[in-house]
């Protein structure tokens, strides 16, 4: 019994005098380690959010917003696209056809005899789609045989119906610099330069030349591109 009372005696003495730091060391590093733990576990979390976050913008928003810089380039800069309204082209370009034209075209040089162009017409207040006739300096004249340019009789073989006066007794027009002597392909119905009071598209508001046309079913579905035609008739 004295043997046990002091082998206990022992054993506390013994743990006060020599493990009691070590306890306290080994509690402290228990509670930084699990401090640790938990400061681990919040600092995960938002980074894996921002994983995410950077995974969804890289895969979705990033191709989105290529697209649509894409799709401005093209049709805001080097393509213009449009539908047509009415049938003053016919039978080039039919109502309700869709259009593309090439806007690079003209950063490199003007707009030549017979090309189709698209401009703003600040009378109407509206993008128009019209075949150049005249250019700067030309004296374009209705006769009762044609259209003459210069003396120079156009080919009428690409028009519809017959080409007259849309304003009585004004027949003669000598396109000014700098602008365009403009008219539809369908002669008998369409408001050009013939009709307006500014008779002449300046050549700043050329926007581009017609390429193609297409429809997607109001005119059947197809694409078709522009045709060379010959603007000069024979001599």
């Amino acid at each position: 019994m004295e043997e046990m009372e002091q082998t206990e005696t022992s054993t506390a003495s013994d743990y006060q005098e020599g493990d009691i730091e070590t306890l306290l060391d080994d509690a402290k590093n228990m509670v930084e380690k699990e401090f640790s733990s938990e400061l681990m576990e919040e600092e995960e979390q938002p980074h894996t959010f921002r994983e995410k976050l950077k995974d969804f913008f890289e895969s979705i928003i990033l191709p989105v917003l290529y697209g649509v810089l894409i799709s401005l380039l093209l049709t805001q800069v080097l393509f213009f696209h449009a539908k047509v309204p009415t049938g003053s082209m016919e039978t080039t370009i039919l109502t309700g056809d869709r259009i593309v034209g090439n806007r690079m075209v003209y950063w490199f040089q003007d707009p030549d005899y017979g090309d189709i162009i698209i401009f703003w017409s600040a009378e109407y207040n509206e993008f128009m789609v019209k075949r150049v006739i005249g250019k700067p300096g030309d004296l374009v004249e209705l006769r009762e045989d044609g259209v003459y340019v210069n003396d120079r009789r156009i080919s009428d073989t690409y028009t519809q119906g017959e080409t007259r006066e849309l304003q009585y007794g004004i027949d003669t027009w000598t396109v000014p610099a700098e602008s365009y002597f403009v008219m539809g392909d369908n002669r008998e119905n369409s408001a050009d330069s013939r009709y307006w009071e500014n008779a002449f598209v300046p050549r700043d508001e050329v926007y581009a030349r017609y390429m193609f046309r297409y429809s997607l079913g109001r005119n059947g579905w197809y694409l078709d591109w522009k045709d060379d035609i010959v603007f000069w008739a024979e001599p």
